[in-house]
């Protein structure tokens, strides 16, 4: 049989199967059209991976971005937790809660029983006390920082300020900060009465100095202030403040006296005592008193000396002073001294006056038994009827 070729020329090519190191399907031949090009090969599948290898990287990387995460995260939780404002926030929010121990062991605050303010007891009693708080701003200069906060009392904001100092790291990376103890401020109270003056300062007992005033360190707040005078004098109760920290935040406050219809009656009481004890003397010139009588010859014995009084002297007790509550004389008293004389030229009576007895004073204080008075007038000197 005889092979014949068709006129383009392919018949006599061999087929693709034929030609040695062909794998596969034959590679498509268009024929539709003489001198068509031939198609390209279709492109070779990339080799895939196995599920488990594309798990394990995927796996190490999402580790790797969690540490990178995690690092972040507990640097930054770290560096807040040991920033400088942590210690005063803790100070302040165990102060809100009206836990004084604690607060004050947050700040470090030495105290003692003499502290009566200084308790749970007596800041529950306080008005005004430290209801909230927000740190307005932290300064970092190294070994030390300064934080600003405004402390809430009785609807204001009252700044404070406080010192901390850095007293070493925490693994060797986080400061460590130490809240420095912040002043306190003071109930300051002056007493226009008595020294020894008993007063209650929320409900603690305080007694007076010698002139006159109490102070008592105290946390941030109002506290009522009450004077116990007894049934001999009293005064009208106040409300001393102190705002935030410092002394610059306390304010003093004073107290006047005045007698009772029963310190009055007792003052009173206690002058004409001490007219008595004058009129008592047989001296010419009792020590101590409003009169005397002068002019005594030594050329005779003189006995039974004695004084009479005449008129008793009406008085007005007025307000305190610093020597006392003012005994005012508004009607002299009247004084005749009398004695028997014996001498040279014979026996008789000596006399002098009436002479005026003065009787102003002071009253300085009260005991049990009543009030105590001190003369202002001593040996007659302004007394114009010697």
């Amino acid at each position: 049989m005889t092979d014949q070729q068709q006129a383009d020329g392919w018949g006599s090519v061999p087929s693709v199967d034929s030609i040695s190191g062909t794998r596969g399907a034959p590679i498509p031949i268009a024929a539709s059209a003489p001198g068509a090009p031939l198609q390209p090969p279709a492109p070779r599948p990339r080799r895939k991976l196995r599920r488990g290898t594309l798990v394990g990287i995927i796996a190490g990387g999402a580790a790797v971005v969690l540490i990178l995460v995690a690092g972040v995260v507990g640097y930054s939780v770290g560096t807040a937790s040991h920033s400088a404002d942590r210690p005063v926030r803790a100070f302040l929010d165990d102060l809100t809660a009206g836990k004084v121990d604690a607060a004050l062991s947050d700040a470090g605050i030495d105290h003692d029983k003499s502290d009566v303010l200084l308790t749970d007891a007596a800041y529950k009693k306080a008005t005004g006390r430290v209801t909230g708080y927000r740190i307005a701003a932290t300064r970092d200069d190294g070994d030390t920082a300064t934080v600003t906060a405004y402390l809430r009392q009785a609807g204001r904001d009252v700044s404070s300020t406080f010192t901390l100092d850095k007293t070493g790291t925490e693994w060797g990376v986080f400061p460590v900060w130490e809240l420095q103890a912040p002043k306190l401020g003071s109930v300051s109270v002056r007493v226009d009465g008595p020294s020894g003056a008993k007063l209650l300062v929320a409900g603690q007992s305080v007694t007076t100095s010698k002139d006159g005033t109490a102070s008592l360190t105290a946390l941030p707040g109002a506290y009522d202030v009450a004077l116990d005078g007894g049934k001999w004098y009293s005064a009208g109760a106040t409300t001393a403040t102190v705002a935030g920290f410092g002394a610059a935040g306390s304010t003093p406050v004073s107290m006047t006296t005045k007698l009772t219809a029963a310190g009055e009656q007792s003052a009173k009481a206690a002058v004409d005592a001490w007219v008595d004890g004058c009129i008592a003397s047989t001296d010419a010139a009792p020590k101590g008193c409003s009169f005397y009588a002068y002019g005594e010859d030594s050329a005779y014995t003189y006995t039974n000396q004695k004084w009479t009084l005449d008129t008793r002297p009406t008085v007005a007790i007025g307000g305190w002073l610093s020597s006392g509550w003012l005994v005012s004389t508004t009607t002299f008293g009247r004084a005749t001294f009398t004695a028997d004389i014996a001498g040279a030229g014979g026996v008789g009576t000596a006399s002098a006056g009436p002479m005026n007895v003065n009787a102003s004073g002071y009253i300085t204080g009260f005991t049990d038994k009543g009030a105590t008075f001190r003369s202002a007038i001593g040996n007659g000197s302004s007394d114009t009827g010697s």
